[in-house]
């Protein structure tokens, strides 16, 4: 069994992508995504980001999602959406967030 965060990321003028993160990349994928919000090289480093962070495996009945991570580049936007999070990973989500507001991207946590 795999627990999943469904990144789904909204680009102007394409298809939203819907990637699944596994939980414990949960951190590392926060602070990554950080990048795609720079409008130079946008399209460059959303399809690093998918490559490096999308689970490569099958889905498989026994897999779970355990939150959601909604990206709207064109309203510079992130809401974080999570269930069953490990109490030593809110603190590390508490402190993306705040990088996220930091550079001007209105920030929404819901842990």
């Amino acid at each position: 069994m795999t627990d999943c965060l469904i990144f789904n990321i909204s680009v102007p003028q394409r298809h939203p992508a819907s990637i699944c993160v596994e939980s414990s990349r949960l951190l590392e994928s926060l602070s990554g995504i950080q990048v795609i919000f720079d409008p130079v090289g946008q399209e460059e480093s959303l399809m690093e980001f998918i490559t490096e962070f999308s689970r490569k495996e099958e889905v498989k009945p026994s897999d779970r999602t355990i939150g959601f991570v909604v990206v709207n580049l064109e309203k510079k936007k992130i809401a974080i959406s999570l269930s069953n999070i490990p109490e030593a990973d809110k603190n590390g989500i508490q402190n993306a967030a705040e990088k996220f507001r930091a550079l001007g991207i209105e920030t929404e946590v819901d842990v």
